[in-house]
């Protein structure tokens, strides 16, 4: 499992992928605008009525952005792109 990290704004992500993990200061800056936008849908899924033999599973979609930058750099920007619409 991940190690947890502070909470933030999602207007602050920018500000925060200035640093790596360690806390230092990224050599190039990173301008997340300029970075590429990919997107991935995942399914979040629930079991109607458990006790119910003929319980059926029900899904809906959760799509999630990221953006890949030149440096190998992925992050999740959800919420960020939200903000920059």
């Amino acid at each position: 499992m991940a190690p947890p990290i502070e909470e933030f704004l999602p207007a602050q992500l920018g500000q925060k992928l200035q640093y790596t993990t360690s806390g230092k200061l990224r050599k190039n800056p990173v301008e997340l605008e300029k970075c590429k936008l990919m997107e991935m849908v995942q399914y979040m899924c629930d079991v109607s009525n458990r006790n119910d033999p003929n319980a059926v599973v029900v899904c809906q979609p959760v799509v999630r952005l990221f953006r890949r930058c030149a440096n190998g750099l992925t992050v999740e920007t959800t919420a960020w792109e939200d903000l920059n619409d």
